[in-house]
């Protein structure tokens, strides 16, 4: 048991170091992931607010005496604060992901004993530096993620190739949420964790039609049909102020990201789905002959089930410039929608905009 760990002297020894990842891979990273998951979906349709009578310890440790004395908020909608949770439970998979991989494919160093557990613990700071040791790592060894993924390599099935090349997709995936710069999504999670500096929406539709209005300020609304016009937002939106990277400092931009709940629960289980199967293949290594009953089961890996499938055609966001570069010289990034791989550039016209009525037609 860790909690039995004692100091041996300034390093980590051989011995320290089984003990620790003895209790490590007992963990269910899987079962973590999906448990959120499930909470966050229930969570839409349950819009039921706390009472004294069903969480009496809450109100008592808040010396109140029933909902009527809880502060009144202006949004209840479940909806944004799901969006919010699950954008966020996204990002922590993704990184979980990268920071385990990187404890599976870092080269020693130091005096220490290796250990997986304190390898993630004491992985870098900077994301981009996790990244990039990775994909050394893999440029290193192309048969690196077969290796990772499945105990035994002498029998690797058509399956199995396909299976792990799905999961190389995802890992892309985790790695373009962790340190691409276009719509800056990883900006967005330390919005969110650093002091709330985000705006979160869910009254806004923005699509983009072909239809103009009429004379009296009409649009059928057989212009939003499918087809007829592409909606850039209709879900829970995110808003917030980011700079992108670069010396000498960039122009400060606003970011809109749309936020499909379901799409992003997705994602996070097909993220983590990858992490576990990573994560079963070093315990069985780990404890060699004898793999204790509580280690987590190995997943089902799913075959074809890429990001591009899974997010489709969907908008993910908005980009637009606030202020100009510091450096005159320096170009401001271009305002735009973001699809997945894929960015339209777009001059938006204030000037022209006029007021229109949706009507049945």
């Amino acid at each position: 048991m860790y909690l039995g760990v004692h100091p041996e002297g300034p390093h980590l020894t051989p011995s320290q170091a089984k003990t620790l990842d003895d209790e490590f891979f007992l963990a269910d990273p899987l079962g973590h992931f999906a448990s959120r998951i499930t909470m966050l979906l229930n969570a839409r349709s349950s819009l039921t607010p706390p009472t004294s009578t069903t969480h009496p310890a809450f109100f008592e440790a808040l010396g109140l005496e029933g909902v009527s004395e809880l502060p009144q908020t202006r949004n209840n909608n479940q909806d944004v604060q799901v969006a919010v949770d699950a954008l966020a439970l996204r990002h922590q998979c993704a990184e979980a992901l990268a920071r385990f991989l990187y404890a599976l494919t870092a080269k020693p160093s130091g005096s220490d004993a290796a250990c997986t557990w304190w390898t993630v613990a004491d992985s870098p700071t900077s994301m981009m530096s996790v990244i990039t040791a990775v994909k050394e790592a893999f440029d290193a060894d192309e048969h690196l993620l077969v290796h990772l993924m499945f105990v035994s390599e002498s029998n690797i099935t058509e399956q199995a190739v396909l299976a792990s090349s799905t999961a190389l997709e995802w890992i892309n995936h985790a790695k373009h949420l962790l340190v691409d710069d276009e719509l800056s999504i990883n900006a967005a999670h330390n919005k969110l964790k650093h002091g709330l500096a985000v705006a979160f929406r869910d009254d806004i539709r923005v699509d983009l039609v072909a239809t103009t209005a009429t004379s009296s300020g009409e649009v059928p609304l057989s212009a939003f049909e499918d087809g007829k016009s592409i909606p850039l937002f209709d879900r829970p939106m995110i808003t917030y102020l980011s700079r992108p990277y670069g010396k000498p400092k960039p122009g400060l931009e606003l970011v809109s990201l749309r936020v499909d709940i379901e799409t992003v629960l997705t994602e996070t289980w097909m993220m983590a789905t990858v992490y576990a199967a990573l994560f079963r293949v070093a315990a069985t290594r780990h404890f060699g002959g004898y793999v204790p009953d509580e280690v987590a089961a190995y997943p089902g890996l799913a075959i074809g089930r890429t990001p591009e499938r899974v997010i489709g055609s969907q908008s993910l966001g908005f980009r637009s410039p606030v202020t100009l570069p510091a450096d005159g010289n320096a170009k401001v990034r271009p305002a735009g929608a973001f699809f997945y791989q894929t960015f339209w550039p777009m001059e938006i016209d204030f000037a022209s905009r006029t007021r229109a009525v949706i009507v049945d037609g």
